[in-house]
């Protein structure tokens, strides 16, 4: 078959992919348009997304109808199959491999059946990498030499933007739950600080004094100091440590 001729339509999924996300965007909305974008490839007739956890676990995310869809379940469910073999650590793509085979036999003896029950003869499987870590794996459906050269070409070049996007998508996500746990230690410090103030009045004393008196307490109550905090500066004049009279 003949090479797929540059578009817009090619250059805009690609810039696409490596463009930051919005905050509100899905981390999985990458993976889909992936899907559908190599559906677009001629000679691919399904594709889908397996995403890998660090764990080594495989979770399905994105399908373009429901044989690839079951087909990306069975991989899961079976532990075997061309996404579960590209997504160990340094594997490389695999490319057109003819499912009638005796390689696609013997090493995936159940996957196998149900892909040529769907009506399909051959698989490309290409991992989603960002560095040295596979994110995902992007499983093309077709039959046996249908795809050449320059389309698994473009094919790992819209895994390879794909790629970046994701970890976008992870960075950003990083990122957020960075930021709100430096929010929240800087909220419990202030009300430490407030409550040492209240504290130190009630006593007449050093803000170290109550400071003191409010990590004794919450030793003594088996509670947090924040929470400590947060009842004697929202809470009545008579409650928490030292209250006043």
């Amino acid at each position: 078959m003949s090479g797929i001729p540059p578009g817009p339509s090619w250059v805009t999924a690609l810039l696409g992919f490596a463009a930051a996300p919005p905050t509100s965007a899905d981390p999985l909305s990458v993976l889909r348009q992936l899907a559908d974008h190599s559906l677009g490839l001629p000679g691919v007739e399904a594709a889908g997304v397996i995403l890998a956890a660090p764990t080594g676990q495989l979770q399905d995310a994105a399908a373009t109808g429901p044989a690839a869809d079951r087909l990306g379940k069975a991989q899961i469910e079976l532990d075997e199959g061309p996404c579960r073999d590209v997504c160990r650590p340094a594997a490389k793509p695999l490319a057109d491999i003819p499912l009638v085979h005796p390689f696609s036999r013997s090493s995936w003896p159940r996957f196998t059946p149900r892909a040529l029950a769907e009506g399909f003869t051959a698989t490309t499987a290409i991992p989603i990498r960002h560095g040295p870590q596979v994110l995902a794996a992007l499983n093309l459906f077709h039959q046996h030499q249908a795809l050449d050269t320059a389309q698994l070409q473009m094919g790992r070049a819209l895994a390879d933007a794909a790629a970046i996007g994701v970890a976008h998508h992870q960075n950003l996500a990083q990122q957020q739950i960075r930021t709100g746990q430096l929010q929240r230690a800087l909220d419990s410090r202030v009300a430490i600080e407030q409550a040492k103030g209240i504290l130190a009045e009630r006593l007449r004393g050093t803000p170290d004094e109550a400071f003191d008196l409010l990590r004794k307490h919450a030793r003594t109550h088996q509670q947090k100091i924040h929470d400590i905090a947060r009842q004697i500066i929202d809470g009545p004049a008579d409650s928490g440590p030292s209250p006043a009279p």
